[in-house]
């Protein structure tokens, strides 16, 4: 699963965007603005599967997600 779509699963959970598609567009549109002088494609690579199944539970329905900073903390 790409950092994006685990990114975008959690935000519909949480009704944060409805569908993942319209989810990863903006989680796209937000690493542009916050993070102008990197690639989105290079960031935006695969990770285990039962990794993202993790941050996707443990993110669960919650009140508030700050996308710039999931993107952070997916950098590695």
């Amino acid at each position: 699963m790409h950092k994006s779509e685990v990114i975008a699963t959690c935000l519909v959970n949480s009704n944060f965007a409805n569908n993942i598609k319209s989810g990863e567009v903006n989680i796209q549109n937000i690493f542009h603005d916050e993070f102008p002088n990197h690639n989105f494609h290079d960031w935006n690579t695969n990770i285990p599967d039962k990794t993202a199944e993790n941050i996707i539970k443990n993110v669960g329905r919650a009140s508030k997600i700050d996308v710039k900073s999931f993107i952070d903390k997916l950098w590695g």
